[in-house]
């Protein structure tokens, strides 16, 4: 007893604390296992299987000769903690993994920068409607990306492919365990273009920032060569969300370089509208190719004055006119004579033939279908009635008249390929799709003989008469309409005229004179066409310092 009794005080300490420890590992076992055990079995069934989406990569875009306008990078990285340590970016280098997260990250990349933006269009993040309601029949989340304009939009389902999947185990906590297994994203299709990245981007610094558009299109087809408008935008900050860049964009009320110039605005289009009312007075009968109407200069009707544009420069008349002649020389008088004994029924039956008024079917998203006005449409939107005056104005493609510079090189291709309409495509492998409109031959010969005088000594396009190459044109200028004095000058052209391999619009916002302003581009651009280094294209400039 005296032995139990004088065991030291640290022996009762070991056994209360031996004792302690194993009451508390009991109450720890018991909350564990029957309090929370059905909280960390659900934890670990639910965290032992996690499903990693892997993107799809975007079918590129690719121009007529293979170079690529548009692709996908990969940005690849490795994980420090929760950041992204970025090491390289380029081509597709596998889908490489870092743990539980991917080590890549998508991004778009737009070769041609501003000069094709508005052809490329850019890829934006989803409104609220795409992400409740999909597209492409697909369900699609936050993080992805959608086309907004141009190729990008019109072709997102194509371009957008199906993403894979990855299938990892993690512990309780969500740290990565091992690899399950993967479906490998099926990338997007490309779409190949007719368009030319080189004509494209050289037409582009051309225009120097200038408000313009330029056409180019092949006249047998209907293909797109280059389809520029400036001033233009780099798709490349939507990609890499340069929310400082892209204000700018949507703030810039004066250059409006979101806006395409060449198919979504409609621009009074001047003397080139002078092409349809040919082909109007031919067909009804209304002229032939001998009939004669006075340029007196100036016609007056009431208290109001229609004058030629010779006559308002210089006090000059053309003589006795003929439909070629007034061709050559964009004589107005010929043609407010024409438009009265047309009248605007058969003005506007006639531009609709010619493609005015409607869409000219080209795969990009915004086309204007510019307006063709008659009595009816004044009546409903102005409450006015249609006066010989209005008829007058439309003669001369002024007035009410809306066109837009893709319309005007469709118009100028069906003079071009001697009365067959094509549909304008940008797309390279698409079959063209033309039909023959009925138009007599003799119709479209006498105005193909006009347009090749309006290049030549005598005409209105003298920038262009030192072309070795047989060219055949129409120059326009058309007041804006908004009480200023400002003009939109165009040209539009096409050749060889024996074979036209070519067709070119031209149209300068508020640039002035057709013929000063937008033949001298034309010329620029077909000098290297052709492959006339030494042919000189004047400049107004020029002549003023003689």
């Amino acid at each position: 007893m005296n032995g139990l009794n004088e065991r030291p005080w640290r022996y009762w300490l070991f056994n209360f604390g031996l004792v302690a420890s194993f009451g508390v590992l009991v109450v720890t076992l018991i909350n564990l296992s029957l309090i929370k055990g059905s909280y960390y079995q659900g934890l670990a069934r639910d965290n032992k299987i996690v499903e990693n989406k892997i993107p799809a990569e975007r079918g590129q875009i690719i121009d007529r000769k293979g170079r690529v306008m548009a692709k996908s990078i990969y940005d690849y990285f490795k994980m420090d903690g929760d950041n992204k340590v970025y090491l390289s970016s380029g081509g597709f280098q596998g889908y490489k993994f870092e743990g539980k997260e991917l080590s890549y990250d998508l991004e778009r990349e737009y070769t041609y920068n501003e000069s094709a933006g508005l052809v490329t269009g850019y890829v934006g993040q989803l409104t609220a409607d795409e992400l409740k309601n999909g597209k492409c029949g697909l369900t699609l989340d936050h993080e992805e990306m959608i086309g907004r304009g141009g190729i990008e939009e019109y072709f997102d389902c194509d371009l957008r492919g199906t993403d894979g999947r990855r299938l990892v185990e993690v512990d309780a906590k969500g740290r990565y365990v091992r690899e399950l297994g993967s479906e490998d994203p099926v990338k997007g299709k490309d779409v190949n273009l007719s368009l030319d990245a080189y004509w494209q981007e050289k037409i582009y610094k051309m225009l120097n920032g200038r408000k313009a558009s330029v056409v180019m299109s092949d006249p047998r087809t209907g293909k797109i060569i280059a389809m520029v408008s400036s001033p233009g935008f780099d798709a490349n900050n939507f990609s890499q969300q340069n929310n400082l860049k892209i204000k700018e964009y949507l703030s810039d009320k004066e250059n409006l370089p979101l806006l395409n110039r060449a198919d979504g605005v409609r621009y009074g289009p001047g003397s080139v509208f002078k092409i349809v009312m040919s082909a109007a007075g031919l067909e009804t009968g209304v002229i032939d190719q001998n009939t004669l109407i006075e340029d007196t200069g100036i016609i007056k009707i009431g208290d109001y004055s229609y004058s030629n544009w010779l006559y308002s420069r210089n006090g000059g008349t053309d003589g006795m006119v003929n439909i070629v002649k007034a061709i050559k020389r964009s004589n107005d008088i010929f043609f407010y004579k024409l438009g009265e004994k047309l009248g605007v029924d058969n003005i506007k039956f006639w531009a609709n033939q010619f493609g005015y008024g409607q869409k000219t079917g080209i795969e990009l998203v915004g086309e204007n279908t510019g307006l063709v006005p008659d009595n009816q449409w004044k009546k409903d939107v102005k409450g006015e009635s249609w006066y010989l005056g209005d008829t007058y104005h439309l003669s001369i493609g002024q007035g009410f008249l809306g066109v837009t510079p893709l319309q005007v090189n469709q118009t100028t291709n069906i003079i071009a390929n001697k009365g067959t309409k094509c549909k304008m495509s940008i797309l390279k492998d698409s079959s063209p799709d033309c039909q023959k409109l009925n138009i007599k031959s003799s119709t479209i010969d006498t105005i193909r003989e006009g347009m090749l005088e309006a290049c030549h000594n005598g005409g209105t396009a003298w920038p262009l008469f030192n072309f070795k190459t047989t060219l055949a044109c129409k120059t326009g200028t058309a007041e804006v309409g908004d009480g200023s004095k400002d003009t939109h000058a165009w040209l539009t052209a096409f050749g060889p005229t024996e074979n036209p391999e070519i067709s070119i619009t031209v149209m300068v916002e508020r640039g002035g004179e057709g013929s000063d302003v937008a033949a001298p581009i034309v010329g620029d651009i077909l000098k290297e066409w052709f492959n006339e280094p030494n042919t000189l294209v004047p400049r107004y400039s020029d002549i003023k310092s003689e």
